[in-house]
């Protein structure tokens, strides 16, 4: 069998080293579009705690104490002076996204799955999806300008608010939701510790309130500056610190209605996207690759295997997009809520999702049955 992953991501990382195990003869090798040095990106939150937790990549690494991880059981919402805190129901991970990355591609390497970096970006000329047996397109949100075939083209839409992925040196021991209403609008930060010397601090805002601030002909500088005196008192006036290729942007939810199509299979955000509001695109990645190694693994006949992957998937990226659509509009209209203690703040947020069934159980469920396989 011969295979190439499209993407050195969680995904395909995922995926390629996973199956690599199980199937040591079949060639298997990955192309990445940037260099080795360029991941982008802060910290990430996994399930669980490593090795013990299927759900959590850093289980899969031999190093995996190497990486710096920090766990988090409590949930911290913050409404102007007002402040609620509860657990967080299950123990949170975060982890340095750079450093996961750079140990899933020394995991591949190890196990002999050539990466090679700087490659162009693929299209449909570029690349003799003959050549191959299977196309795995684990490319991220790339493939929204960047797909092979027209029944793979992602159906995109873009998100109310503006957000951005900030780093800061102030440690957040909670998993915090922060409002802050000011003379522009409400900004909201999402923070919480990845590391023992840095945490991630995302914060959104509605696309007036970024325009009446002023944002957008702000410097970097100047930007960083003012988001940093907007949350001086929960930064205890640290800085926030950017990354390059970070900047403000609409969310965009990117979806499919099939996983694959002839020998081309779809696999992480190139397959679904979900808002970081819901904290479980690293884990959709993890659970959506394992599925697709069973699949492999099972039958014999790719067009079988990936018939059999469609249908699993498929509906667990339905139920996915439905909690990240949810909870993305509840962000989108928090300005609605904003009279409301820090108490009936956090009971609204823990509530806005209870129609749909839990995706913690569906994400679960799917992992277990990915890792129980039998012989092909």
């Amino acid at each position: 069998m011969k295979i190439l992953v499209v993407g050195a991501g969680p995904a395909g990382l995922m995926f390629a080293s996973q199956l690599k195990k199980l199937k040591q003869d079949w060639h298997i090798a990955i192309v990445e579009k940037n260099t080795v040095d360029d991941i982008v990106g802060w910290g990430v939150v996994l399930p669980g705690k490593a090795p013990h937790h299927p759900a959590n990549p850093l289980s899969y690494l031999p190093d995996y104490e190497e990486i710096d991880a920090q766990y988090i059981d409590e949930f911290c919402l913050v409404n102007q002076d007002d402040r609620a805190t509860a657990s967080t129901g299950i123990t949170l991970c975060g982890a340095e996204r750079k450093s996961l990355v750079g140990a899933l591609r020394k995991l591949c390497t190890d196990l002999l799955i050539p990466i090679t970096y700087s490659s162009p970006v693929f299209d449909e000329d570029g690349l003799d999806t003959t050549a191959y047996d299977l196309v795995v397109i684990a490319n991220g949100i790339n493939n929204i300008s960047n797909y092979f075939k027209e029944a793979l083209a992602p159906e995109v839409e873009f998100g109310k608010n503006r957000y951005m992925w900030y780093g800061t040196s102030k440690i957040f021991d909670a998993m915090n939701l922060i409002f802050k209403p000011t003379a522009s609008g409400v900004f909201i930060a999402h923070a919480y510790k990845y590391s023992s010397t840095m945490s991630t601090f995302v914060v959104e805002c509605s696309e007036e309130t970024y325009h009446r601030s002023g944002i957008e002909s702000l410097s970097e500088a100047d930007a960083k500056a003012f988001i940093a005196d907007v949350f001086s008192i929960e930064l205890d006036g640290l800085p926030v610190e950017v990354q390059p290729g970070l900047q403000w942007r609409n969310f965009v939810t990117l979806s499919h209605t099939k996983a694959y199509e002839d020998n081309l299979v779809l696999l992480g955000d190139a397959l679904q996207t979900g808002h970081f509001s819901i904290g479980h695109g690293t884990t959709m990645a993890v659970v959506a690759a394992q599925m697709l190694v069973k699949a492999l693994y099972e039958h014999a006949e790719v067009n079988h295997a990936l018939d059999d992957f469609n249908q699993k998937v498929m509906p667990l990226m339905q139920l996915f997009s439905g909690h990240a659509s949810i909870s993305r509009t509840w962000f989108e209209t928090a300005d609605e809520r904003m009279d409301l203690t820090a108490a009936e703040l956090a009971k609204s947020f823990s509530e806005r999702r209870e129609q749909l069934p839990p995706l913690p159980a569906a994400l679960g469920q799917a992992l277990g049955m990915a890792l129980t396989r039998k012989e092909s």
